[in-house]
């Protein structure tokens, strides 16, 4: 199993901006441009993975009250791949496990783009050899390493979505935000179109209940310090 490291996000100044796609309603949470004063933080390296995410379970004993769709994919599953069919919710439970939470939508950005803001993780030009991009399924989070940010964060774009922190209420509908874009290309008329995002993306999804809150292709990886948000 590889060990996921923490890596050291520098503080600073930085202007989020975030764009999302509008398709029914649109997107409640905070999109910029504002000027935020980062802390320094610590990210995890990669995402967590299906091995890391057993060792969890088993250390602690760990179960969901309720588990329909939880981990559906575990058995034939890489060890190395992202952890998915998991929900903010439990998510929640191995960061606290881990001593930290997950990131903030800025955090989150501000870590991947690195100090010159990049567009993507390695840099300004999109690159589908660096990133999980049109794959059929979910791949080592280490299989890319020209998909490595400045700051060290592997497989911020491609594979799969990251959950980062927030639970949103527009006065009619209660949604989440991921971050980073998957492999899979969804149906042009989908809410979220999938394929490799840029940094300054995110996409909300509608938190329904924990069955309908666990997706295929979303995972998470986890931060700690100071929050940002």
């Amino acid at each position: 199993m590889i060990e996921n490291e923490w890596i050291l996000i520098p503080g600073g100044k930085f202007v989020f901006r975030a764009r999302h796609r509008v398709m029914e309603g649109d997107c409640q949470a905070e999109h910029g441009p504002v000027l935020l004063h980062m802390p320094d933080f610590y990210l995890q390296k990669y995402p967590v993975t299906n091995a890391m995410y057993d060792l969890f379970q088993a250390e602690t004993g760990y179960f969901p009250v309720d588990a329909a769709n939880f981990r559906r994919n575990r058995q034939g599953a890489l060890d190395d791949a992202p952890a998915v069919w998991l929900s903010p919710t439990v998510d929640q439970a191995y960061a606290v496990y881990a001593g930290g939470s997950l990131p903030s939508d800025s955090q989150w950005q501000y870590a991947i783009g690195g100090p010159d803001r990049s567009r993507w993780p390695w840099g300004d030009r999109y690159d589908a050899a660096f990133c999980n991009a049109k794959g059929n399924d979910l791949t080592p989070v280490h299989a890319y390493p020209g998909g490595v940010s400045h700051w060290g964060v592997w497989d911020a774009c491609g594979n799969a979505w990251e959950w980062v922190g927030g639970d949103f209420d527009d006065g009619e509908h209660r949604f989440a935000l991921v971050r980073g874009g998957s492999y899979y290309r969804a149906k042009h008329f989908w809410h979220i179109e999938g394929g490799p995002h840029p940094v300054d993306s995110h996409e909300k999804i509608p938190l329904l209940n924990e069955a309908l809150n666990r997706c295929a292709t979303v995972g998470f990886r986890c931060v700690k310090g100071e929050d940002a948000s």
